[in-house]
């Protein structure tokens, strides 16, 4: 879909063939005249992105934001909506399980799948998963994610039995409550979960975007949060032509739709965390509209969390450079730029292979653009 500048905007923002995106232009406070902090955190603003979306068309106009909300009140229509944007882009995030979305937070990962795509991350033993956990201790990390069904492009889906069984390896051997991070769950199972949900899990990291709604029972019972992660069709087939209108706005209203129903059906929104899938049923130029847009989804009012590591896509960008395939041990560089991009992004949550070398990037990074 073509994106068209303009010099004017459609008022109201909102009506039967037009919608109307706010997109935070993140900068360095120091940079800035009237800086505004977004959401809480440690990224400012002061202009925006207004894009448009008329029929197959998208028009796009760069706004002071204050110049944005002073348009959008000479209509009733248009004020509600610049209102809950204005509330959306400014409101800290606030977490159930006492995350602090002020800041960055990283999320490592544990893998019980024999076929993960990155074999550095599968747990073969206890001897292996000790290792590992002694690692992350050292590395301060926030959370852990771990999971025993791959989800890579072309994997297969396996048994609740055999994701449970796998999993009882981190289970019966560690104690929980002395690891000093949060433990999240990568499972779409609500067998699995159920199992092990009074077992010290505080987050659901589910990949197909709360499609099994068995899971609210457990928002509305447990004190646990829940990562939505938009993903089109399954880990078998998602690679296979997906297509969008234009990427970060369909998966925008992917979340509107889905946040709305866990917000009516009584789930606290400090309970919910977004994910936009980085190549889950997407391709390069997919993942690369998501990533050139991303400051959208903070209108959305959520934490959001962005798993960029070691994935294909750096193998895609390298690959149409160079002329030759890498491997996921050797895509660390590239990880860490699609990071430090999500990072000075804003999102809260950066889920990561490489604890060590991201908290080195960031820490660099803060000194020079925070």
């Amino acid at each position: 879909m073509k994106v068209i500048s303009t010099d004017d905007i459609i008022l109201p923002l909102s009506t039967e063939n037009l919608k109307t995106y706010v997109i935070p232009i993140l900068g360095n406070k120091k940079n800035l005249k009237l800086p505004t902090k977004l959401a809480g955190g440690w990224r400012f603003f002061e202009d925006v992105v207004i894009l448009q979306k008329n029929k197959n068309r998208i028009f796009k106009k760069i706004l002071n934001f204050n110049e944005f909300l002073e348009l959008s009140n000479r209509c009733k229509i248009s004020k509600k909506i610049s209102d809950e944007i204005y509330f959306n882009l400014l409101s800290k995030r606030e977490s159930n399980i006492n995350l602090n979305f002020s800041k960055c937070n990283l999320m490592s990962i544990l893998n019980f799948s024999p076929d993960s795509f990155f074999n550095a991350s599968i747990v073969e033993n206890l001897q292996s998963l000790t290792k590992q956990i002694e690692k992350l201790k050292l590395q301060e990390a926030d959370i852990v994610d771990i999971g025993a069904e791959s989800s890579r492009p072309g994997a297969k889906k396996i048994s609740s039995k055999e994701e449970i069984r796998r999993l009882k390896l981190f289970f019966d051997n560690i104690d929980v409550g002395q690891l000093n991070l949060k433990l999240s769950l990568d499972s779409r199972n609500f067998k699995t979960v159920s199992s092990f949900v009074d077992y010290g899990i505080l987050i659901i990291n589910d990949i197909t975007g709360f499609k099994d709604k068995k899971f609210l029972d457990l928002l509305l019972n447990k004190n646990i949060s829940i990562i939505i992660m938009h993903m089109q069709n399954n880990p078998e087939k998602m690679q296979e032509n997906p297509l969008y209108e234009f990427p970060v706005i369909d998966i925008y209203e992917f979340f509107k739709e889905k946040t709305k129903f866990l917000l009516d059906n009584g789930v606290k929104k400090s309970q919910i965390i977004i994910d936009p899938g980085f190549g889950f049923g997407k391709n390069k130029n997919h993942n690369l509209n998501l990533l050139n847009y991303f400051p959208l989804f903070h209108s959305l009012g959520f934490p959001i969390c962005a798993g960029l590591s070691r994935k294909s896509l750096i193998d895609n960008i390298y690959k149409d450079k160079y002329k030759s395939d890498i491997s996921p041990n050797q895509r660390l560089s590239g990880s860490l730029s699609l990071q430090n991009i999500a990072f000075l992004n804003g999102a809260q949550i950066i889920r990561t292979h490489d604890i060590f070398e991201v908290q080195q990037s960031f820490a660099c990074l803060e000194e020079v653009y925070i």
